[in-house]
């Protein structure tokens, strides 16, 4: 059995034993876009996430931009901060294009506020 969450349906945890959704999006909610200053998960870049049994944790999730400078940066914290979650032996964070990033729907309204977006 496998858990996925999305930041608009993070699945209730399974136990001690393996990080919940919440605890996955508290998580990669410590990663920021560099160039913007606002959170991953706030700026709707974190698609969903999923752990197996086994504990890979897989991260689909994009960038601002296909050409952002930062990526690479932005996947290995996603990464770093998703490794010491209990339960998860590995990460694989996943940059994905479709749909594309639209920070007027995707992003929370208190990101939406501090981009100007009204």
């Amino acid at each position: 059995m496998s858990e996925t969450t999305s930041p608009t349906t993070a699945a209730a945890g399974g136990g001690s034993a393996r990080a919940s959704g919440e605890q996955i999006l508290d998580a990669l909610s410590q990663v920021y876009d560099p160039e913007i200053g606002i959170d991953i998960v706030n700026l709707g870049l974190v698609y969903e996430t999923e752990i197996d049994d086994a504990g890979l944790l897989t991260v689909d999730m994009t960038l601002t931009s296909p050409y952002c400078p930062m990526g690479s940066i932005i996947q290995s914290q996603a990464h770093a901060v998703c490794k010491g979650l209990p339960g998860v032996e590995e990460v694989r964070v996943n940059l994905v294009w479709n749909p594309p990033w639209d920070p007027r729907t995707m992003a929370s309204e208190e990101a939406r506020l501090d981009l100007g977006i009204y």
